[in-house]
Formats: structure tokens, C-alpha cells, sequence
């Protein structure tokens, strides 16, 4: 709130931490007249429950998760939106728009940055409108060479080309019929595709490569992409025309950042996930790494979040994640040096230097890493690993301090 006072600029779902054990959120915004700055107001959530319940349930009901995995195992769920985690206010808008779709048989784009799921909700959304038996056909345009292309969606007749199945091939399409056909990264699909997808959806109909018959098509649309595809259309890197049949209903998947409050329960279920996977037994997470998940931006969202508890549960080999067992990137410690008491009655402290703070800073990383190998019994391969560094440097930073 005071720099928003001061500056103007406008707070979203930063994290404060007023006292040791309490975890916060805060939104602010500046109030103006004759564009002075007049006041502010600020909200605050309390994530404090969250972050206990947290350490809960990961202590009380890891068992029981073991054997609703295994029972899902042997009876699926039906819900659509099992695989979609969250309770925020954003990811629920976008469940509520997939419920409105579900009621048609319209070409959906889902548009959002890498690693948010779209290929999640492009799941939901055909399972929440077809039938059980419906086909799911899912085709990456971003990995497909363009030479290529042409077969994998329209299939081709036998001897249609040098090196072609004798017996022709069914496309993409076709597999999809009575169905869903999912076109992942469709800002990757060549120009010329671009052309014929456009017929397709304008007709209803395609020709096999090699076919002289024509075939029709009665699968449903779902598109994605991360790209912006307005401001390609603008490049001429895609077709207005193309963009504008696909885009009949959009969903936009929000980033992660914007859904920060969906961390603990997608924590939660990754952990489970890599628990069963790596047979460890996770009894307890400490409540700074999870301060250090809050904290994090990810800019590869949930597929990096997803990554990161993977991570901590391979390194977590006597069932506790530690803070030291985050990323580089996401390890934010307490790397801040001691700040002294201020004394009224010495006004002529000196500043200091810049060789003090090296060296003070030495010696915190040499208690450090002092403590970290007598943990792991001088095992530097497994320190380096544990750190998430390597060797090299390592011994590098054990030579440079002397250890």
C-alpha cells in the first residue's frame, strides 16, 4: 500500500509474509483525483490455513492418495474435468465456459502460454460433449515436417507416392470421424495447409493425397496455440480467413502466475503423482519451499511446476523435501546478510565496503556448504546433485573458500 501511495503503480497477488507464521496476498490500487494521488486501498488473503492444511494433508493422507490412485486404476472417473486442478477464481471461468461448449458441436481455439494444459482442456472439452466411444485424435502441428503434413491430416491412396504403404494410409481426419480432431500448435502449420484445413472446414470435404474421390468429414474442431496469432496475420505468417473459422469460440488458459492460489493443490497432486512413481514416501515439506513456489513467477507455468516437484521428490530420499533441493531459479534462501540493530547513540557507523560483503558473503555460502557436506557424509557427487550444480563447480566453490 505505501508504494502504491508512493508510486502509483498497482499490486497483483504479491506475497507478504507479516510475521513468521503467517502467509499473505495483496492487491492494491492507487485512488486518483485531477490525476494526483490520493489514497489507496488494498486487499489481503490469508493464505495462512492453506499453507497448515497444506503440511496436513501431506502428512495425515499420503496413504490414502496411494489408494485412490490405485482404485482409480481399476474405475475411471467419468467427471471430464478430473485432470483440470484448481479451485481459483480464473481456472473456475474457464470450466464454466468448457460446461457452455460442451451444449455444441463449434470449432474451439484455446489460446495461453506454454505449459498452462491446453492439450488438458482440449480433452475436457471432448469429453464433456461426446460420447465414450468418440474418437480423440491428436495431431502436433509444430511436429510435423511440412513435406509431411498434407498425409498425416488427408491419409493418402496406395501408390500415391515413392515409399507409401501399399495399402494407402487413413489421415488424421478420417481417424477423427464422429469425434474430435485436435490441432495442437496450429500457429506451426505451413501456409499452404493453412489453405487446404481452411477448405475442410468451409466444405466439409477433403481429397486423399493420390484420390480422386472425394471424402467427407463430420469431426469437430478443437485448435491451440501459444502464439499470437492476431499479430501474425499481421505478418502474414497466418491466414485472417483461417483464424476466423477456427476462432468461433475461444477459451484464453490463464498463466500460472495469475492462478497462484491453485499452487498448493497442484503441489499436492504432483507430489502424490511422483511419490507413487519413485516409491518415496513424502512425510513432510517445509513451509519455505512452498513460500518459494508462491513466490516464483513460472514462466513455463504448470508444465514447469510440474518439473520442479518431480525434482524434489527424487532428491527427497528420507521422505523430506527441503528448501536447498529447489532450482537455482526458484531458491530464494535466506541469502540476505544480518542487518544490525540501529543505534541511535553511534551515528558514525561506517558504510560498508565492498570486500566486507564479499567476505561476509563467503562466509555464510562456507557455513553453508560446511553444513551440506557433513549431511551428506563428504559425498560431493551427491551434494552436487542435491544442490542442483555440478561437479566442476562445486569443487570450485570448496576451493575458492577453502573447504
Amino acid at each position: 500500500s505505501l508504494r502504491t501511495l508512493k508510486t502509483g503503480e498497482s499490486a497483483h497477488k504479491m506475497q507478504h509474509r507479516p510475521r513468521q507464521d503467517m502467509f499473505v496476498l495483496i492487491n492494491s490500487n492507487p485512488i486518483t483525483l485531477d490525476d494526483q494521488i490520493i489514497g489507496a486501498v488494498a486487499a489481503e488473503s490469508d493464505l495462512t490455513t492453506q499453507m497448515r492444511l497444506h503440511q496436513e494433508l501431506i502428512q495425515m493422507t499420503t496413504k490414502v492418495h496411494h489408494l485412490q490412485k490405485e482404485v482409480a486404476m481399476l474405475s475411471p472417473s467419468s467427471d471430464p474435468f478430473q485432470h483440470i486442478k484448481g479451485t481459483s477464481r480464473t481456472i473456475k471461468n474457464s470450466i464454466d465456459t468448457i460446461r457452455k461448449i460442451s451444449t455444441t458441436k463449434a470449432t474451439v481455439l484455446i489460446q495461453g502460454k506454454s505449459g498452462t494444459g491446453k492439450e488438458l482442456f482440449a480433452k475436457a472439452i471432448h469429453d464433456s460433449r461426446e460420447g465414450s466411444s468418440a474418437p480423440y485424435i491428436a495431431i502436433n502441428c509444430g511436429a510435423i515436417p511440412a513435406a509431411l503434413f498434407e498425409s498425416e491430416l488427408f491419409g493418402y491412396e496406395r501408390g500415391a507416392f515413392s515409399g507409401a504403404d501399399p495399402k494407402g494410409k487413413k489421415g488424421k481426419i478420417e481417424l477423427a470421424s464422429g469425434g474430435t480432431l485436435f490441432l495442437d500448435e496450429i500457429g506451426e502449420m505451413p501456409l499452404e495447409m493453412q489453405v487446404k484445413l481452411l477448405r475442410v472446414l468451409q466444405e466439409r470435404s477433403y481429397f486423399p493425397v493420390g484420390g480422386t474421390q472425394l471424402k467427407r468429414t463430420d469431426c469437430r474442431i478443437i485448435a491451440a496455440t501459444n502464439r499470437n496469432l492476431e499479430q501474425m496475420i499481421a505478418e502474414g505468417g497466418f491466414r485472417e480467413d483461417l483464424y476466423y473459422r477456427l476462432n468461433v469460440v475461444s477459451i484464453e488458459i490463464p498463466s500460472l502466475r495469475e492462478r497462484k492460489e491453485d499452487i498448493y493443490e497442484l503441489t499436492q497432486s504432483f507430489l502424490h503423482e511422483f511419490s507413487l512413481i519413485y516409491g518415496r514416501h513424502i512425510q513432510s515439506i517445509a513451509p519455505d519451499v512452498l513460500e518459494d513456489l508462491l513466490r516464483y513467477d513460472w514462466p513455463g507455468n504448470i508444465r514447469e511446476l510440474r518439473n520442479t516437484i518431480e525434482r524434489l521428490v527424487i532428491f527427497s530420499t528420507d521422505g523430506e523435501i527441503r528448501r536447498e533441493y529447489l532450482p537455482d531459479n526458484i531458491y530464494s534462501g535466506d541469502k540476505q546478510l544480518p542487518v544490525p540493530a540501529h543505534d541511535s547513540n553511534n551515528m558514525n557507523t561506517p558504510p560498508i565496503t565492498g570486500e566486507a560483503f564479499q567476505a561476509a558473503l563467503d562466509d555464510y555460502e562456507r557455513k553453508l556448504l560446511s553444513q551440506a557436506l557433513a549431511a551428506v557424509n563428504g559425498n560431493k557427487l551427491s551434494m552436487a546433485k542435491q544442490l542442483g550444480i555440478s561437479r566442476a563447480t562445486l569443487y570450485n566453490k570448496l576451493k575458492r573458500l577453502n573447504l
